[in-house]
This record gives structure tokens, sequence and C-alpha cells, in this order.
């Protein structure tokens, strides 16, 4: 449809209107109108109470928006490279620094640090921290495991009893 044809007065819109309330309307024709009310920027109680009927919004579109978005762009674009020097740049420094401060825990390479209200804990009141935040994540997972058998258990006998009816 070209723009020449979305030129309708208020009048010829509220007939239209009234057309598609009172059904007149056929699906193409429907659509049509859907479109040309989308696009058009007059309006009427009748064209308001068609719009939230059909439930179009009529969205301005002005020339700082599109700008806006462009901007919006870049930044997003500069932000995502920013990130991945940052990322690139600390696993080189990791790679690079020598790894004194890593000590030798049962075999393995460990170190732990741990913040308690904004206060540095030392080594071992950061293992005994780490130690409890993990039996409390493994007594989640398991509390979350026995509760979905007991729902599929639930779910189960349920199948099972309608189809034994």
């Amino acid at each position: 449809m070209k723009t020449e044809e979305l030129n309708l007065t208020i009048d010829e819109l509220d007939k239209l209107c009234h057309l598609y309330i009172d059904c007149k309307l056929s699906v193409l024709e429907e659509k049509e109108f859907e479109y040309i009310l989308s696009k058009t920027a007059l309006t009427s109680s009748s064209i308001e109470e068609v719009r939230s009927l059909m439930g179009i919004q009529i969205l301005p579109v002005s020339s700082s928006k599109q700008i806006r978005a462009k901007h919006n762009w870049n930044w997003r674009l500069f932000s995502g490279i920013a990130a991945s020097d940052i990322i690139i740049i600390s696993v080189a420094f990791f790679l690079v620094s020598p790894q004194e401060n890593i000590q030798e825990h049962d075999g393995s390479s460990v170190f732990i640090t741990a913040y308690c209200h904004g206060k540095h804990l030392n080594e071992q009141d950061a293992i005994a921290s780490t130690n409890i935040a993990m039996a409390k994540a493994d007594s989640l997972m398991r509390y979350a495991a026995i509760t979905e058998r007991y729902y599929m258990m639930r779910a189960n006998d349920i199948i099972s009893e309608t189809s034994n009816n």
C-alpha cells in the first residue's frame, strides 16, 4: 500500500471503525485497515477503541530515535571490545605473573581468599567459610533431588490412577 493511499480523513476512518466493530469487513479489509491504523497519526475515540481491540500501539518514529539506536549500537560494540580487552589482559597477567601466592594444600594448588562483612579473612577462616558454603550448597542440591523425586512419584501415581480408571 502506498503512502498516498493512507491520506484518509477522520470521518472516513470513523466509518471504517464502525464497519470493523459491526463485523462488516472482510479478512483482507481488516488487515489493510489494521495497517492503516498502525501508520496514521489521526485519532478519535472510535479509532482508539479499534486500535485497542486490534492490539495496535502507535509508536511515533523520529529521526532522534534512529540516531540514538545507532549510537547505542556503537556504545554496545565499544563496551564489548573493552570487556574483551580486559579479559585478555587479565588472562595474560595471570599467566605471566609469578605464582608465589599459591600455597600447597593436600598436593593441589589452591589459594582461597574470602571476605566477611567487608573484612578480609585469614586463610583458616576463609577455608572454613568456603567449606560451610559448599556444605550448604550440597545440602540444597540433596533437598532439591529429594523434592524432585517426591513430585515425580506423585505424578506417576496420578498417571497410574487415571490410566486404571
